[in-house]
């Protein structure tokens, strides 16, 4: 209770308002929610897991300690505004979830899965979910978020403490009610020579506040955040996604990919950190942004802030609308002019969701555009 009450404290003190750039201002809630709401899980997991509801969590003496330890460190996520603070601080619900490293009878390690559906209440809401990845483990965990109502809001506080050569692999959708919004604070903490992979697909009309921070602690630990952004109708995504290099021979690469159509608008912050003192560590980002109609709106701000000389990093930025150029090809070929469209949107996202592990990613992002070919081909008849 002390703790949630700092976080109270703490959210009165923080701005509800918050401008980049040249008066781009970030998404927030239009009516201060009220987070009494409380979400419904669906579970499901692997039998190597051991998965706690956060009331069972708060019993176990072993668990307790650890608890109090996190939301007490600056492992936890760092709140900037007073929305994501009270959220952070109010949640009714959540899970911890511990994975263990189990090893097949050849010798190789396991790969534990989770896949966490959550129903979103149509009222204000907010949860927690801390995922422990224990030394050596391997973990791939895939949550989805459903529901809602049209001016409904659902904060999510999501940690993912990695201990020595362990490896997770993480996978946010929303695909919530139309007008509903979800705000997203992320946080992985990644160890000596461990591994964390995002995975985050926003898609369809809705809105999306996403914060997702990654701490890079340990040497030879290495982070990867790969991003789809398909914004539609009056949809709003504001994604902020950085890494920070606190360790020597630490890597990371953060690659995004979006489309903005109607009146969609998009803002985007990357960041790559390498604290002073850090030697052979290697960053990079790069986004990719198509305007696919003239109401649409894309705003990006990629930055490095580096304070070592014995680094690597770097950063590209594409904004753009599909050209003429860009279908010469496919329709010299005898594609049709929607075909030609499809297969540059594929390519544009394959970019970043390349390889068979990705699949399941770019069949979404498939599908999402062949629904909008129906809509325009309803429109036209």
């Amino acid at each position: 209770m002390s703790w949630r009450k700092k976080g109270l404290e703490q959210a009165a003190t923080l701005p509800v308002a918050i401008k980049h750039g040249i008066g781009i201002s970030a998404l927030f809630p239009e009516i201060e929610p009220d987070f009494e709401g409380v979400a419904e899980y669906h579970v499901d997991a692997s039998k190597g897991l051991e998965i706690y509801t956060w009331s069972e969590a708060c019993t176990q003496e072993e668990v307790v300690p650890i608890l109090e330890g996190l939301l007490g460190s600056s492992f936890f996520p760092v709140p900037k505004d007073a929305f994501r603070a009270k959220g952070n601080a109010l949640f009714a619900s959540g899970l911890l979830v511990y994975v263990q490293p189990n090893m097949a009878e050849d010798g190789t390690f396991l790969t534990e899965r989770l896949t966490l559906d959550t129903n979103v209440p149509k009222s204000s809401s907010s949860d927690i979910v801390v995922v422990i990845v224990k030394a050596g483990a391997k973990c791939e965990l895939v949550l989805n978020n459903a529901g809602g109502d049209f001016g409904s809001v659902h904060s999510r506080t999501l940690v993912v403490v990695t201990e020595q050569d362990a490896v997770a692999r993480i996978t946010q959708r929303d695909s919530v009610a139309l007008g509903a919004m979800v705000m997203h604070d992320s946080r992985g903490v990644v160890a000596g020579n461990a591994k964390v992979i995002w995975r985050e697909l926003f898609v369809d009309d809705v809105l999306v506040s996403s914060v997702t921070h990654n701490l890079l602690i340990g040497s030879s630990a290495s982070v990867k955040v790969l991003q789809g952004l398909v914004a539609r109708g009056h949809a709003a995504f504001d994604v902020d996604v950085s890494a920070e290099h606190v360790a020597d021979d630490t890597h990371s690469q953060i690659f995004t990919a979006g489309t903005a159509q109607d009146v969609s608008t998009i803002l985007y912050r990357g960041l790559v950190g390498m604290r002073e003192g850090v030697h052979k560590v290697v960053g990079a980002q790069e986004a990719k942004f198509l305007t696919l109609t003239p109401g649409a709106k894309i705003d990006a701000i990629p930055s490095l802030d580096i304070a070592s000389n014995d680094v690597t990093c770097a950063h590209k930025l594409s904004l753009s609308h599909v050209r003429e150029g860009d279908l010469f090809y496919p329709k010299l070929r005898g594609l049709s002019d929607d075909e030609s469209r499809a297969l540059h949107m594929e390519a544009h996202f394959a970019h970043v969701f390349g390889g068979e592990e990705n699949v399941d990613i770019m069949e979404i992002i498939a599908e999402v555009h062949h629904l909008q070919k129906d809509l325009v081909d309803k429109s036209t008849s």
